[in-house]
């Protein structure tokens, strides 16, 4: 019987991606915890299943049981991260996370109907796998939190990821047929042959890896990368006022870098690195920069021209600018304009 040490040598090459994953220079930092959390539980179980099928230890059956339904949502949450703005990660996290916590409920307190537990398990895995295939149908761009470089390796991780769910679905539906036809031994085979399977693909993922992934940038490249943000900072500054985009007070940083043509991630790097500010400070400083311009050339009042520039109210206009010019908008007009026929409102 090969499956002692296969389970528990699959833990350890678990744990190893797992650490590895945590120093991928470039990822989000959401995404990089949320795939050290999918391949920790992956640890957990294969130890679990190697516990129990190597000694009988059935304590944390339930446990080993239950961990399938948080690690489908785990993976898809960590491609997730790289598709979404990451204002709408913990929001995911919890819709999905309060998910599997229903799921696991189910699995401790199970209808009396033979393989209950194994349909909901091979349910969690067909639907993570749909929208993991939906973010993949995406294209390379769909991942516009990755940077340029990692857009189209990470969207080949994905597809591999849905062919490792595809081929788990199967493995465990005839694991659980084997277990219903009380072919206990057979079973222990399969789960041994699979976990070689697994050792096998997941240390072709990490060869993969580390002759295809992102290299680290290096001190001779920083020039370049430094001309290369400069004018993508430009070229969003232009964006902004020529399309006119820093009016819109609801304006997010995946529409700007669309229409930037780069990831959101190469924006917000790019902007932090030039700017010294995030990609929502930067774009404050356009419109304070348009409304002083507006002040010292119209005479619109300063009601109007706070609204023109995407401010949704008087006071943070208010606040901001001080903060930005050192005056109120009305002393700046006045000391701009030195006339009496310059009202500020």
């Amino acid at each position: 019987m090969i499956s002692i040490p296969v389970s528990f040598l699959l833990a350890a090459v678990f744990l190893g991606l797992g650490l590895s994953v945590l120093f991928w220079r470039g990822l989000p930092r959401s995404s990089m915890m949320l795939f050290g959390v999918f391949f920790g539980l992956l640890f957990v179980e294969a130890a679990l299943v190697g516990l129990r099928f190597a000694y009988g230890f059935v304590d944390f059956v339930a446990l080993q049981r239950s961990l399938p339904v948080w690690i489908a949502p785990s993976l898809y949450l960590g491609f997730a991260a790289l598709a979404f703005p990451e204002s709408a990660i913990p929001r995911s996290i919890i819709r999905n996370g309060s998910v599997a916590a229903v799921l696991t409920l189910a699995m401790l307190f199970p209808l009396p109907v033979p393989g209950f537990v194994d349909g909901l398990i091979a349910l969690c895995f067909s639907v993570y796998c749909f929208l993991l295939v939906r973010l993949w149908a995406g294209g390379p761009d769909r991942l516009s939190q990755a940077s340029t470089g990692q857009a189209r390796f990470v969207h080949k991780l994905l597809a591999v990821a849905v062919l490792i769910m595809l081929a788990t679905i199967a493995t465990d539906l005839w694991i659980a047929m084997l277990f219903t036809q009380q072919m206990e031994e057979t079973a222990s085979l399969v789960i041994s042959y699979a976990s070689l399977a697994f050792i096998v693909t997941a240390l072709g993922v990490s060869v993969f890896v580390a002759r295809q992934g992102v290299p680290r940038r290096k001190a001779g490249k920083k020039i370049v990368e430094d001309e290369e943000n400069k004018a993508l900072t430009d070229k969003a500054r232009a964006i902004l006022i020529e399309q006119g985009l820093y009016a819109d007070p609801g304006l997010t940083l995946t529409r700007l870098a669309r229409r930037t043509g780069v990831p959101d991630r190469d924006l917000s790097i790019a902007i932090n690195d030039v700017a010294g500010v995030n990609v929502s400070q930067f774009v404050n400083q356009v419109r304070l920069e348009e409304a002083a311009r507006l002040l010292t050339e119209t005479t619109a009042p300063v009601t109007r021209i706070h609204e023109q520039v995407g401010f949704l109210t008087r006071s943070n206009f208010y606040r901001e600018f001080r903060r930005q010019f050192g005056d109120a908008p009305g002393v700046f007009r006045k000391k701009a304009q030195p006339s009496s026929e310059i009202m500020s409102r």
